[in-house]
């Protein structure tokens, strides 16, 4: 096995390393659109043939040939049925959402192709290889962890709403003072437009929330509670008991916070 660990310690790798990072555990809390989405695909994209280059330095050409088609397996439906048969081990669950709209992240691998082609003229930084090493197979290791299962079931927690219309309904909940934003999620577990209810409260920073038009002919509006995330993120999953009692706790809250509210404005 033929190793050139110069690559790790390259400016190109460590920035590229240094965004994965970011985007994982600040940028997706705080923002979580399409942007931090995709940001993630280019950055892992980007650092990943190299960090494999680096250890494999003689199979270049098969590593991104290699890192593409993985990629394109990844991102489809087809990975399910892997995905579950790994996860059925138990040692550490791994996800992703399917959208076949990450499949442009693809076009940073040339970029990181030529980067790799330079690595004799690249800056690096004096630091030992290995620490970006470990740095970066964690940063890929967490990228594919499954997440909080801190979701309610489809239609689970439903509420309809007399005397309004979805536009009418997201511009009450603007008008009572909560910070929302509406993001379009093709080929998710919505599928649909949804709505985040930002800093519902200290514990809760983000609740999914899906509003539609129930019956046109007296106003109803439907509205389906989703996910939620904390505000301190647990690292455990949570078991079947305490995971009821928090959708319980999230529905009282969403209760006060929202639908009280609205009934008074």
């Amino acid at each position: 096995m033929t190793q050139d660990k110069r690559l790790f310690t390259s400016i190109w790798f460590i920035i590229g390393l240094i965004i994965l990072l970011l985007n994982d555990f600040v940028f997706k809390t705080t923002f979580g659109n399409w942007f931090t989405g995709k940001l993630s695909d280019f950055a892992g994209l980007f650092i990943f043939p190299l960090f494999w280059v680096a250890i494999f330095s003689k199979h270049k050409n098969k590593i991104f040939f290699l890192t593409a088609i993985i990629f394109i397996y990844w991102k489809s439906s087809y990975s399910n049925g892997l995905i579950s048969l790994w996860n059925s081990i138990g040692i550490w669950n791994i996800n992703r959402t399917v959208d076949y709209s990450d499949i442009i992240a693809l076009t940073i691998l040339p970029l990181a192709y030529h980067i790799e082609t330079l690595k004799e003229k690249l800056t690096r930084i004096r630091l030992s290889p290995y620490i970006p090493l470990i740095i970066a197979a964690f940063a890929f290791m967490a990228t594919t962890k499954e997440k909080m299962n801190t979701c309610f079931e489809d239609k689970t927690a439903v509420y309809h709403i007399k005397n309004q219309s979805r536009e009418s309904f997201m511009s009450d909940l603007k008008s009572i003072g909560l910070d929302i934003s509406s993001t379009k999620y093709n080929n998710t577990k919505y599928d649909d437009e949804h709505t985040e209810i930002k800093n519902l409260n200290d514990s809760i920073s983000n609740l999914v929330i899906l509003i539609g038009d129930f019956n046109n002919s007296d106003k109803t509006v439907e509205v389906s509670l989703g996910c939620w995330d904390y505000t301190n993120n647990p690292l455990r999953m949570l078991d079947e008991e305490t995971l009821e009692n928090q959708k319980a706790y999230v529905k009282s809250l969403f209760e006060k916070k929202v639908i009280s509210k609205l009934s008074k404005y």
